[in-house]
């Protein structure tokens, strides 16, 4: 079971780096065409294939069946650690991208071979691996220890990889008899990928549940890891729960469609993620695992699973991963409902399992006691394990960050100094997650207002993080959120002066893939009161198929509307982001209708766009009369496919009170 568990946390760690580097690296930030990515991810997923086919041939010889030899997983599972050690070694580019695809191919057919002998062990090792996983992401601060440089990263590398190693070397010499009757379910190997894919995004997810409003920190955290906890409990137990698996099944596709779908308005932005989602994730854990316990049904009437059925099982359900992931990713690019995908791999998940079980239910021969209570010793030690892991990051640095070795210096009172910065999920040019050079970046500017775009707080293709905690944590700054695409990816903006009032406007998307925001955050400076806008436009689909410029001229000017409407109120206006166009185009002139001024008008030209090797200018910051257009700069910061920019800009304007 251990191993197992181990394997599953190793590949779910891989993986946390492959799904990333196929948009960053392969995909190169959306200029390769959507669908060579995921061709590219499938022809990885299917070479699982051959291995099977060649162990079906292998096993028919007599040589075969007489001989005693390790096990064809233990060889796959060498090389999955190998790959392990190799990225947190890695820094990016081709090395990284098909480093992480060889890993992912010793995953995904380890996996595939694995369960030809693990009748008894799987769904307990599967569950375990989940929970490993889910607590030491909560752990670090949801910043993976595979992204981690220096010796916290390696030390949780080496400990993975040695507990892995020593479990290996407990692996005995078989024979072919030896493996007869040993074959896991094969519905059971069917739903196994799909599993740990409304695991790994929605229901053992901490970032997502850091995301959402309301919890005090690092609790939200806490309740997902005690869940995934009790859940493995659960499948350790030799008790079916339940005397019915419809239950779990209604209660898995019931929490993930609230945890996907729930949205709230808090402090005046809409479309985050309520206190409640947390609660669902929560219960989507447990009745994850409930529906598989309801699937592992190791032969009926005396007839085994055959290991050729249980390998092709897991091959398909890679298959069913795979499509799942893209499919809810693609969602945001072509237009559909992503969210509603996720909730129908969890409806397959239920129906499989409930079906298999209640035909198990009714076999005499495999019928088991039932029983709702599950070791309480365990479920006690699991949970406080999970609540001292989820917790860690508020007691312990984490998050460590040295500071600058230089800054840039205050100037006087009545400055007020705003970044801003297309993060990109934190992913630099190179394709690694270099989060601790954005934070020094940021550090040296030594900025009153940082306006963040494209920052995540949990997806799953992009690892994982949530990096807007991380940074939060790092630069000692206050964080507001406002949710773009979903609940858990937008803008943000991170300030270190009094917050008086936020403020969420969502823009219309005039048919744009990815939705957009206008974020305005009032900031009290000294005895004014300043408001800063954060957005990041996106061309629409009739505007993207126009040339010359791609410019979102719609988006620009409704966000001037909003502008003008905010300049009602008396307070100068800071306005900055990833606008997407370039000066003295028509969306431009949008910005100056509102009364906005460029505050980098004594740096132009300043092209930010892309990082390696700038070219085009289409990140700003803007701003209204009373504000002193002082300084501007473009800061050398490639640790996004966006350079940052910087304005400092004096107070003029007499101070306001009140809102």
């Amino acid at each position: 079971m251990v191993t197992i568990g181990v394997g599953v946390w190793l590949l779910l760690d891989i993986l946390r780096v492959w799904l990333p580097s196929l948009i960053t690296i392969f995909g190169q930030a959306g200029t390769t065409p959507p669908q060579a990515p995921g061709l590219f991810a499938l022809g990885w997923f299917l070479t699982p294939l051959p291995v099977l086919f060649l162990r079906s041939l292998s096993a028919r010889s007599k040589t075969a069946e007489q001989s005693a030899r390790l096990p064809l997983d233990l060889w796959f599972a060498i090389l999955l650690g190998a790959v392990r050690l190799a990225l947190q070694a890695a820094d990016g580019e081709q090395f990284q991208l098909y480093a992480a695809s060889v890993g992912v191919f010793a995953g995904l057919t380890w996996l595939a071979t694995i369960v030809v002998r693990t009748r008894r062990s799987l769904l307990r090792g599967v569950a375990c691996g989940i929970a490993l996983a889910t607590l030491t992401h909560a752990a670090l601060g949801t910043y993976a220890a595979v992204w981690r440089p220096g010796v916290l990263g390696w030390a949780v590398a080496a400990a993975q990889v040695l507990l892995f190693g020593w479990m290996l070397t407990r692996t005995p010499r078989l024979t072919r008899d030896d493996l007869d009757g040993q074959a896991a379910d094969p519905v059971l190997c069917l739903l196994l990928p799909p599993a740990l894919l409304i695991a790994g995004t929605v229901t053992a997810s901490p970032a997502r549940a850091e995301a959402a409003v309301g919890w005090p920190d690092g609790w939200a955290a806490a309740l997902v890891a005690v869940a995934v906890a009790v859940a493995a409990v659960v499948a350790g137990a030799s008790a079916t729960p339940g005397r019915t698996p419809l239950l779990p099944g209604v209660a898995l596709v019931a929490s993930v469609a609230v945890a996907l779908f729930a949205t709230t308005v808090h402090e005046g932005v809409p479309g985050l993620l309520p206190p409640y989602a947390v609660v669902a994730q929560a219960v989507g854990a447990v009745a994850l695992v409930a529906c598989l316990v309801w699937a592992d049904w190791p032969g009926a009437r005396g007839r085994s699973p055959r290991a050729t059925n249980a390998g092709l099982a897991v091959f398909c359900g890679n298959l069913v991963f795979l499509g799942g992931l893209f499919g809810y990713y693609a969602g945001y690019d072509l237009g559909y409902r992503a969210d509603a995908l996720l909730v129908a791999v969890a409806l397959l998940i239920a129906v499989v399992a409930t079906a298999h079980g209640r035909l198990k239910d009714r076999d005499s021969g495999s019928r088991v006691r039932r029983s709702v209570f599950y070791r309480w010793p365990g479920a006690v030690l699991a949970t406080a394990a999970a609540v001292a892991a989820a917790l860690l990051p508020q007691f312990v640095a984490v998050h460590a960050i040295p500071p600058p070795l230089y800054s840039i210096g205050r100037g006087n009172a009545d400055e007020l100094r705003v970044v801003s910065y297309n993060l990109r999920m934190g992913y630099g040019i190179t394709g690694t997650y270099d989060i601790e050079g954005a934070v020094r970046t940021i550090q040296r500017a030594d900025p009153d207002v940082v306006l963040l775009s494209e920052v995540d707080r949990g997806w799953f293709l992009n690892g994982g993080q949530d990096t807007l905690s991380v940074l939060a944590a790092a630069l000692d700054m206050q964080a507001v959120f406002a949710p773009a695409a979903d609940q858990v990816w937008g803008d943000a903006v991170l300030t270190r002066l009094p917050i008086v009032e936020t403020v969420g406007h969502p823009l219309r998307s005039y048919g744009a893939p990815i939705g957009a925001q206008a974020l305005s955050v009032v900031v009290q400076h000294g005895t004014t009161e300043i408001e800063v806008i954060a957005t990041h436009l996106q061309p629409s689909a009739v505007e993207s198929d126009t040339e010359p410029g791609k410019e979102p001229t719609m988006q620009a000017a409704d966000l001037a509307d909003i502008v003008i409407e905010r300049a009602g109120q008396g307070r100068p206006i800071v306005v900055g982001g990833d606008f997407n166009f370039a000066p003295n185009g028509v969306a431009w002139r949008e910005m100056e209708r509102a009364g906005l001024y460029d505050a980098l008008f004594r740096v132009r030209p300043s092209p930010t766009f892309p990082a390696e090797d700038p070219e085009q200018e289409i990140d700003h910051i803007f701003a209204t009369g009373g504000l002193d257009r002082k300084q501007g700069a473009v800061l050398d910061a490639p640790y996004s496919d966006h350079l940052a920019v910087m304005a400092v800009l004096r107070v003029e304007r007499p101070a306001v009170y009140g809102t």
